[in-house]
């Protein structure tokens, strides 16, 4: 009988067993056996390693000298802002803080400003105790006031103004167009001007030609047409309108209580047209 041999393997060898399922499946073959091929492995993985490491370190390097900078930056800026260097090396003003207290209210004092012909011309202020400026003449028409609003206006800086003219401007009806677009210049500038004043613009006073003394070139009609117009402009611009003429007619004329000659105001007319402008003034400050 044979004996059948058997082949003996080397220790230092290890059999492949290569199968029709492995035989493209390189990436499962261990190699590890190849001589020095584990120390490359693990110096090509501890190399990566470091080099991930090294990157990560770049980063939190890089952001902590970003936050020093900053902080040492923030204190630098405050401690030249403390000690005034910003104004002196860079010419920035520091912000100054003003307290104010609650209760500590300062308010403008009101001035007075009355502007007219000759029904303001005859106006005695010695019962107003309020400051005051008047500016007028007999024969002031709006385009002498027009002619110079600084001088006649803006420079007494008011509080409040009271513009009583057009009745030396209505010589005709054809004047009133005129005379309105003179109203509106007028109101306009203060408005750009002194836009915190408080503006009343009165009518056209009444007339009573019923009496004997009238003598003038002035209508009932005309006046009552103006006055529509002025009202209109009133309206239209934003400022206060005074009726007079209804503070001071009866039965459509100047009451005669009021007048010596039907033109001009006497004491007791004056002594009217005081209780309305008071009644204006103490009715805004309320």
């Amino acid at each position: 009988m044979a004996v059948k041999k058997t082949k003996k393997v080397s220790d230092d060898t290890t059999r492949i067993r290569v199968t029709e399922d492995r035989i493209n499946d390189a990436e499962s073959i261990d190699i590890s056996f190849v001589e020095g091929n584990k120390d490359k492995i693990n110096k090509e993985k501890i190399l990566k390693e470091k080099k991930d490491h090294s990157f990560l370190y770049g980063i939190v390097k890089t952001l902590v000298l970003f936050l020093i900078v900053a902080v040492l930056f923030v204190f630098a800026f405050m401690y030249a802002r403390d000690n005034n260097l910003l104004e002196n090396v860079f010419h920035i003003k520091p912000q100054v803080k003003v307290q104010v207290k609650e209760k500590e209210v300062k308010t403008m004092d009101y001035n007075y400003l009355f502007i007219g012909d000759y029904h303001t011309e005859g106006l005695e202020f010695e019962e107003f105790y309020k400051p005051y400026v008047k500016v007028s003449n007999n024969d002031y028409t709006t385009s002498d006031i027009l002619d110079d609003l600084r001088s006649n206006i803006y420079i007494y800086n008011p509080t409040d103004v009271f513009i009583e003219l057009g009745s030396n401007d209505l010589t005709d009806e054809d004047s009133i167009s005129e005379m309105i677009s003179n109203l509106k210049r007028i109101v306009r500038g203060i408005q750009n001007n002194r836009s915190m004043a408080t503006i009343y613009v009165e009518s056209l006073y009444p007339i009573n030609d019923t009496l004997e003394e009238f003598n003038s070139t002035l209508s009932i009609e005309t006046i009552k047409k103006a006055n529509k117009e002025i009202q209109s402009i009133c309206k239209d611009l934003d400022v206060n309108y005074i009726d007079m003429y209804k503070e001071l007619s009866e039965d459509d004329l100047l009451k005669e209580d009021y007048t010596d000659d039907g033109i001009k105001l006497n004491n007791e007319g004056y002594k009217k047209l005081f209780k309305v402008i008071n009644r204006y003034i103490e009715d805004e400050r309320d």
